[in-house]
């Protein structure tokens, strides 16, 4: 079956921040938050570091086709780095835009400028790293509307991990006041949906926001981390096959969460867990959530 994956994380050092604290890579898998040093990668990755050769090494040996480098403030702001790996493997990636959102105008400014160089495309919001000084913030305020209506201009896609239930009504606004962009919702609504105390409905409003807006997609990424559970994680497969049962297969990619989630499982196991192990679902339709719906959205004629 072909795979391709639309959310891997590659990062020269870690230099991004958490809990208003800035987080450094050490060495052996572990970073320094504050003055206190963590374990957040396995330790075989020796320089705390994700580089684009090691992404290719992996997708290489576990049959990735292609994949989509992902953002995150939680890892820093690397797009000179996302440039470079694109150019150096432009078969292989497609690297997506990060800004600062909450420089409104100048950030709309700057994004615009990425997308004239035609290198790196999309945009990608995580609303805690993105929030954490202004937590109040939400993603529909209009201080926020220059990036919006930057990306509805350029007709970019933009990639939203939530946190919060106000965020899945923010999506749904954003969705229905910008329709020339694909909104891609990560890790099957992540902390608003699986968070410990989130209310059930939550999941049920996300799955309702995806089938009946059709400029919003789903990426199936990272479940296993909201769930006591060991391979091969099965409620995360039920999340997943209830999504395609309730939207149907067009609006689902799969996506690995590089290299952060092999904390959890290896990357085939990751695979397998949509490929193999979402049995529900009939194979044609699995292969469009594998690898078919994200050529089509991100690599077909890139512009």
């Amino acid at each position: 079956m072909n795979v391709i994956d639309i959310h891997a994380h590659i990062y020269e050092r870690v230099a991004g921040i958490t809990r208003g604290q800035p987080m450094a890579s050490t060495g052996l898998g572990r970073v320094a938050i504050g003055n206190e040093e963590v374990q957040f990668l396995p330790p075989s990755f020796e320089q705390s570091r994700s580089t684009a050769e090691m992404l290719i090494a992996y997708m290489d040996w576990c049959g990735i086709e292609k994949a989509v480098l992902m953002p995150n403030p939680y890892y820093g702001y690397h797009n000179r780095y996302f440039a470079d790996s694109v150019k150096r493997y432009p078969d292989r990636l497609r690297g997506v835009a990060l800004v600062d959102i909450m420089k409104g105008q100048e950030a709309a400014r700057e994004l615009a400028s990425i997308y004239d160089q035609g290198i790196l495309f999309g945009f990608k919001v995580e609303v805690d790293s993105t929030f954490q000084c202004a937590p109040g913030t939400r993603l529909s305020d209009s201080g926020l509307a220059p990036v919006w209506d930057c990306c509805n201009q350029y007709h970019q896609p933009v990639f939203i991990h939530m946190f919060r239930t106000e965020d899945i009504e923010d999506a749904g606004f954003l969705a229905s006041a910008y329709p020339n962009i694909s909104f891609i919702l990560c890790h099957m609504g992540a902390d608003a949906c699986f968070k410990k105390g989130m209310p059930e409905s939550n999941y049920r409003e996300v799955l309702d926001l995806v089938k009946n807006r059709s400029n919003v997609f789903i990426d199936t990424s990272t479940v296993p981390v909201y769930f006591d559970e060991e391979y091969p994680w099965p409620s995360s497969a039920e999340i997943i096959q209830a999504c395609y049962r309730h939207v149907g297969p067009e609006k689902m990619m799969w996506a690995s969460d590089y290299p952060g989630m092999l904390n959890h499982g290896t990357m085939r196991q990751l695979i397998n867990l949509v490929e193999k192990h979402c049995s529900h679902i009939p194979e044609s339709h699995r292969q469009m959530i594998m690898a078919d719906n994200a050529r089509r959205l991100f690599f077909d004629n890139q512009r």
